[in-house]
């Protein structure tokens, strides 16, 4: 698998970045305690930015302030955590509002951002065992004073942009970010800004007249089969060039007849198998390691060593797409549904799945199933 890692820092155009900022909103969420300035601070920088930002001071007029609010968690497309010392009053669930907020936010896929005092000598136990948490999935940033975590914000916000507006795409075995994805179900074009390695590739795929050849195609939560028509390719100024790729659909044979099932477990069943022995080392139930293939995952073990090695930045957004690629592409799963992936920490990371098993009948709703647990690098068990 190729990966055009010069994309990874790639900034937004600062005209497209503001109208796709002026569509967001931004839950502030904190103790209300002990954060009244940064409260006020990240506010000022959701609005320099063009976003909305939604927090208690403005829509609780008559609310508890250490309640949680999921109904504007829901209704917000950004989560932005500020922990300083206090934990907050915990509430029946035995978690203080902000870590019932957090948890609400990353169970219905928000784009997140932690911030922690640098400076915290008196931080409850509380608090710092809901830290540790946190950071089983997001990289924290610790700021030193009102104005740093302003700056903070608003440089966490452009790249939430760069990222919303130029997505990690897998076409084959190339993995870049797409400026544009058309797809206009028999034809998807593809626009993109690509180095020099996964180009010159796309190139002489191009020069091959490969027309015809059949690829798969995996953005967001989508996996498309098409056949190459055409790569077109356009050189800027400093050397910067453009690719533009026009796929073909077609439709991918259905291999549900094909699954099988073993030892009394269905085939929806063994994937789940697979799945956790892939990513969580765990063994194989006795009655089925005997016919390991029927755990088979369709997804590339030598893709995902490659993700396990890549940085925090783009770990996660890769990994999805090689998942979602090897699920929905083989017919395995209807959808991923989510995925969130932790930081390195030496040769394990957290990592959560949520996908939908094929769908059946079209009356019933395929069933959803999830895991959570250390993903442990290869060869390091």
């Amino acid at each position: 698998m190729r990966i055009d890692l010069t994309a990874a820092a790639r900034r937004a155009d600062p005209n497209r970045a503001r109208e796709w900022l002026a569509e967001q909103r931004v839950f502030i969420s904190s103790a209300m305690a002990d954060t009244a300035v940064e409260r006020r601070a990240a506010v000022q920088a959701v609005q320099a930015e063009g976003a909305t930002p939604v927090w208690f001071e403005e829509f609780g007029r008559d609310a508890d302030p250490e309640q949680a609010y999921l109904t504007e968690v829901d209704w917000a497309t950004i989560y932005v955590a500020i922990l300083n010392e206090q934990y907050g009053r915990p509430l029946p669930s035995g978690y203080s509002a902000t870590e019932v907020e957090y948890l609400r936010a990353r169970e219905r896929g928000k784009r997140t951002a932690v911030y922690t005092a640098a400076d915290a000598p008196g931080r409850e136990g509380h608090l710092g065992r809901f830290i540790d948490r946190i950071r089983m999935f997001v990289v924290t940033e610790a700021f030193a004073n009102e104005g740093d975590l302003e700056r903070r914000v608003r440089r966490r916000l452009q790249e939430l942009a760069a990222e919303a507006l130029s997505p990690w795409v897998k076409l084959g075995d190339h993995v870049f970010r797409a400026d544009l994805i058309d797809d206009m179900g028999a034809t998807i074009t593809i626009a993109a800004r690509i180095g020099d390695e996964i180009g010159h590739a796309l190139d002489e795929l191009s020069g091959r007249h490969v027309a015809g050849a059949r690829v798969s195609f995996a953005y967001e939560d989508c996996v498309v089969s098409g056949e190459v028509a055409r790569v077109r390719r356009t050189v800027r100024a400093r050397g910067v060039s453009d690719r533009v790729i026009e796929l073909a659909r077609v439709e991918r044979a259905r291999p549900d007849a094909m699954r099988p099932a073993t030892a009394g477990h269905s085939a929806d069943e063994l994937v789940q198998f697979g799945l956790r022995h892939l990513l969580l080392a765990e063994p194989l139930p006795e009655a089925v390691e005997r016919l390991a293939f029927t755990t088979d995952t369709g997804i590339g073990v030598d893709a995902l060593r490659q993700c396990f090695d890549l940085p925090n930045e783009i770990a996660e957004a890769v990994t999805r797409l090689v998942i979602t690629d090897g699920l929905v592409g083989t017919g395995r799963a209807a959808r991923v549904a989510s995925l969130s992936l932790g930081p390195r920490v030496g040769d394990r990371r957290r990592i959560a799945v949520h996908w939908l098993d094929p769908r059946g009948h079209a009356n019933v709703e395929p069933a959803r199933r999830s895991f959570e647990g250390d993903w442990v690098r290869a060869g390091s068990q």
